[in-house]
């Protein structure tokens, strides 16, 4: 959404993916030369001030932490709406490594074990101690040196802070890396980092995660209640002193796992041969169990009972637990009045552009009722507006239920909220929904993609329209780009007499048929003429048809009989749009001399006029069509012995709209002065303005949107509706009746929507 966009000192130049709190995008320092990774708040939460003060000061503490495997903060800030922070472009990650069920080998495990542990020490211990909440493959990076690198600490202190600050409560965390107390909904500190840290490491060495689910609350059930499989039945291969390590970290007492991030460090320092020697201090808020002994012999790893002493003959399984937790679980998530999750069910919470296909995500927040709504709409805009044959996208926080993403509860609405025939198609991963209009859309028109109460999320819940709406249901309103500019010269396309004809009629008009609709003021007796083989100029009457694309050059008198004639057609006529035609000449010959030649019909003349006389300045007169402007029309010429229709249309000064007062056809003789003056039924004009702005219904017919200007109407009593053209969750239909006088300009001004 912002390639290209210049924030701060920012370029955005691409975009990398997005997570439960933020999208990513890489960007160009202007002042430092320099590529970064720039995450953007989503707007449902850049919007709340309270998170939105949290989130720039938890990245300004980040940013004064400098630990080599924490990933380095820049800057945070905000320009105009766009809250972020810049941090170090590290395109690489854990997650690239384990996804497809990778299995890893020890060297790599313990390697980022190590550089891990050593990110989240230097985090718990500094700054007043920053507990991360999610940890897992998308948020450990690797530099140009192969470190491993945490990221994304700032952003979950944030949502914590947030939740304190409010009462609202965001629960950060992914079910897949979660720990036990995490899903239980209960306060978490360092030692919960710990247990996320020995999903990521069991990930790797077995190469999937210990527990899967369908859902979060699965998920959320298998880490209270379920032991994990032993790593040495998916990777025969595991050292066994790095199994038990791994298991220690996922003990479901936090008083059973490493008390502090650098003994897990020391252990696997220890593994790899080079052990490690950490003070006996304990972390804050590492509750009341003291700090494990400072170096570990080997066979000797707390917690843990051995057979023999030895690893080989460790016992690897985690001590048991309570199987009641759970119950007591679902008892604590049910009592939290607004829920906000961000979680990941089967992948990692970065998702990147560009893939033949985007795996299920569900990393997205929910907020405040903990329902389904809607976060982004999409369309490719062209000139201005949407694009008149392209599809509409919606994206939404979570997965949509796909028995009921149809038509029947999904609808494109056009003016007036006529239903336009669309396909609805949802995402494999339930999250993205596609309108995609059957026809072409018109120009410069306004549309409303609306979803009712029956669109649900997988939970059976109606999808909403936002984080805060009051009711279920939901729309986007869009308008379409403006009518491409004609650029293209009109043509004559065909002539009666066809150019270099022998033998055209002496008595019949000359017939020009052009290739689009013409501008009738540009078609004359002086832009069009026809010359004899002497080169004099023969007197003619230009008529034009009522859809501007055929025009009759009617000579006063016949033409003479064997003689050459040329139609010159010269450069200034032009059509609708103002290109011109190119000058172009027709040539033809006349047939021999006939006993009696027909002379042709003189023209009728055409006077209009309507009653009451003070109703005249706002009458128009259509006349086969063409607009001949506002009335007395005086002598107007016509063909004789064809077919005319008249049309007045009252139009009050500066006004867009018409409505059709008169309409009569007749057959004029030749040289007959015809002269139509019709007794007009009264009529007036509306005038009308709302606050917030509303889409108009007057006698149940869509006028327009406000400010809507001078609409005619015949004299009486009158229905209006206003309905509010956003934030309807807010404002409610405004309904009045009034009576309009005989020509009367009636002015509602500003009319205030009701409040919901």
């Amino acid at each position: 959404m912002l390639l290209g966009r210049q924030v701060a000192v920012y370029r955005i130049t691409e975009f990398l993916g997005e997570g439960g709190f933020a999208y990513v995008y890489k960007a160009r320092d202007a002042n430092l030369d320099i590529d970064v990774a720039l995450k953007v708040l989503k707007p449902a939460f850049a919007y709340d001030e309270v998170f939105e003060e949290n989130f720039r000061k938890e990245a300004h503490r980040a940013a004064k932490f400098r630990h080599p495997n924490v990933v380095a903060v820049h800057y945070a800030g905000k320009d105009d709406d766009i809250v972020f922070f810049s941090m170090d472009l590290l395109e690489a990650g854990l997650k690239d490594l384990v996804e497809g069920g990778k299995v890893l080998d020890d060297k790599m495990i313990i390697k980022v074990g190590m550089d891990v542990a050593s990110a989240l020490q230097f985090a718990h211990t500094h700054e007043g101690g920053i507990v991360h909440r999610d940890l897992k493959p998308d948020n450990i990076l690797f530099d140009r040196h192969g470190n491993a690198v945490v990221t994304d600490f700032g952003i979950s202190e944030a949502a914590n802070s947030y939740t304190a600050a409010t009462g609202t409560t965001v629960y950060v965390g992914t079910p897949k890396y979660m720990s036990p107390e995490q899903a239980r909904g209960q306060r978490v500190d360092h030692r919960s980092d710990i247990y996320s840290l020995g999903v990521t490491l069991y990930e790797m060495a077995a190469g999937n995660a210990p527990f899967t689910g369908r859902d979060w609350f699965e998920l959320g059930r298998k880490h209270i209640e379920q032991d994990p499989p032993l790593p040495r039945e998916k990777n025969p291969n595991i050292d066994a002193r790095l199994e038990r390590v791994v298991l220690k970290c996922l003990q479901k007492d936090p008083a059973m796992r490493y008390q502090r991030a650098d003994h897990l460090r020391a252990d696997l320092a220890e593994i790899a041969g080079h052990p490690e020697r950490v003070a006996a201090v304990d972390a804050p808020n590492a509750g009341s169990q003291p700090a494990a002994a400072s170096v570990h012999a080997p066979g000797t790893l707390p917690g843990y009972a051995t057979k023999s002493g030895g690893f080989s003959d460790a016992t690897t399984q985690p001590v048991k637990t309570r199987k009641h937790g759970f119950r007591y679980a679902l008892v604590a998530i049910a009592v939290f009045s607004s829920l906000a999750l961000a979680y990941d069910l089967n992948v990692g919470g970065i998702r990147t552009l560009g893939e033949a296909e985007i795996p299920s995500l569900a990393n997205l927040p929910f907020i405040g009722t903990g329902k389904v709504y809607a976060t982004i709409f999409r369309y490719p805009s062209v000139e201005g507006g949407a694009d008149i044959d392209t599809d509409f996208t919606i994206t939404f926080s979570g997965p949509i239920d796909a028995t009921t993403a149809s038509r029947n509860h999904v609808k494109l609405l056009g003016p007036g909220n006529r239903p336009i025939d669309a396909e609805i198609m949802l995402s494999p991963s339930g999250t993205r929904l596609a309108v995609q209009p059957v026809g072409q859309l018109a120009y410069e028109t306004d549309y409303t993609i609306a979803w009712t109460a029956g669109l649900v999320s997988l939970a059976g819940d109606p999808v909403l329209q936002n984080p805060r709406a009051s009711g279920p249901g939901g729309e986007f309103r869009f308008r379409t780009r403006n009518l491409p500019p004609d650029t293209d010269p009109p043509a004559l396309r065909a002539s009666t007499p066809a150019s270099n004809a022998q033998n055209a009629p002496v008595d019949k008009p000359i017939t020009l048929t052009f290739s689009e609709q013409m501008r009738p003021a540009s078609l004359t007796n002086k832009s069009v003429k026809l010359i004899d083989a002497e080169g004099n100029e023969v007197a003619i009457d230009v008529l034009l048809s009522s859809d501007f694309t055929i025009a009759q050059i009617q000579p006063r008198e016949a033409l003479v009989a064997s003689m050459q004639y040329r139609v010159e057609l010269a450069e200034v006529i032009t059509d609708a749009s103002g290109n011109a035609l190119p000058a172009t000449t027709l040539a033809f010959s006349t047939a021999g001399a006939t006993a009696s030649p027909s002379q042709p019909a003189r023209p009728a003349l055409l006077t209009v006029r309507a009653s009451p006389r003070e109703a005249m300045p706002q009458i128009r007169l259509l006349l086969d069509g063409e607009d001949m402007g506002f009335i007395p029309s005086l002598n107007i010429t016509l063909q004789a012995n064809e077919r005319h229709t008249v049309t007045l249309l009252a139009q009050p000064p500066f006004s867009q709209h018409r409505l059709v007062l008169h309409e009569e056809s007749f057959v004029p003789r030749a040289g007959q002065n015809i002269e139509i003056d019709p007794q007009l039924r009264p009529f007036g004009s509306l005038t009308i303005a709302a606050d917030p702005a509303a889409d108009v219904f007057v006698d149940g017919k869509y006028v327009g949107a406000t400010p809507v200007a001078g609409y005619p109407l015949f004299s009486g009593e009158h229905e209006l509706e206003l309905h509010p053209a956003s934030n309807s969750n807010t404002y409610s239909i405004y309904k009045a009746r009034f009576t309009l006088g005989p020509f009367e300009r009636k002015s509602l001004g500003s009319v205030k929507l009701p409040r919901r």
